[in-house]
């Protein structure tokens, strides 16, 4: 039987804009799709290897009418929010954006958008990864990466150390983009962990050490372990001050006033 693939058509409201023609993008490339999520892993992951991947070089970004009225700088200059960037000694086109898209929407037009661009002949990229936190409630203990793939790529993810996720849904920008590659016939994959409602730095240090041992990095992630301890003191502090003030309240010891104390 003779299958022949089609690349689809860009969203009409999103395109990818590339200003760096120097950077060479190899065949088979694997793109890492960091996105504003709960937990927001997928910008601290696309951020750690940006910052560590010595040759990683910004060649661009994505632009879309949906993205909302938010700007982002570091060291006072002003960055694009969806930015690309490229990794030759990996092969790894790192797309980080810092804002949500908070129309639904916007997640087909950018899908389809990525996609095109993906799999056209300046980049003829392979895969495709994205992220995804799972909200939990008390304190996380343990951080493993589960994972959501096509079937050629499922032995492969578990001999790395992610484990399987026997039924689910994946939901936001990560679905439809995983949705228009299985359609497209890129490889695509999600990886999951835990997190809480606010930044997750430890659950991000345990997806990347999975991408280490999938890609062959060497991404230190001393520091995101680090941060994710002391976020954790604060919430096991707060949590303390908070039944300190419960059970002075039933005593009858403390007037409401004062419970915002805990919070200065």
């Amino acid at each position: 039987m003779v299958v022949k693939e089609y690349i689809c058509e860009a969203g009409k409201k999103s395109k990818v804009v590339i200003e760096d023609f120097s950077v060479e993008i190899k065949k088979d490339a694997t793109i890492i799709l960091g996105l504003a999520g709960i937990g927001l892993i997928g910008p601290i992951i696309a951020n750690t290897m940006i910052e560590q991947i010595e040759d990683m070089k910004e060649i661009g970004f994505v632009t879309s009418e949906y993205l909302p009225p938010i700007s982002v700088f570091y060291s006072g200059q002003l960055k694009h929010p969806f930015r690309i960037y490229y990794s030759s000694k990996y092969n790894l086109i790192v797309a980080i954006c810092e804002v949500p898209f908070e129309i639904p929407s916007a997640y087909n037009d950018l899908a389809k958008t990525i996609n095109n661009w993906a799999l056209n002949e300046d980049v003829k990229a392979n895969q495709v990864v994205v992220f995804q936190g799972i909200p939990q409630r008390g304190m996380i203990e343990d951080f493993p990466v589960y994972y959501a793939a096509e079937e050629e790529l499922m032995d492969f993810l578990e001999e790395k150390g992610a484990k399987m996720f026997e039924k689910g849904i994946i939901i936001g920008p990560e679905s439809t983009i995983l949705n228009e590659a299985l359609t497209n016939k890129l490889q695509g994959y999600a990886l999951f962990t835990p997190v809480y409602q606010i930044p997750t730095p430890e659950g991000a240090a345990s997806v990347l050490e999975l991408l280490n041992r999938i890609y062959k990095m060497d991404i230190d992630t001393t520091k995101l372990l680090e941060e994710g301890k002391e976020i954790k003191e604060k919430m096991l502090d707060l949590a303390e001050k908070a039944q300190e003030f419960q059970r002075k309240q039933i005593a009858g010891e403390e007037s409401a006033d004062s419970y915002t104390q805990y919070y200065r």
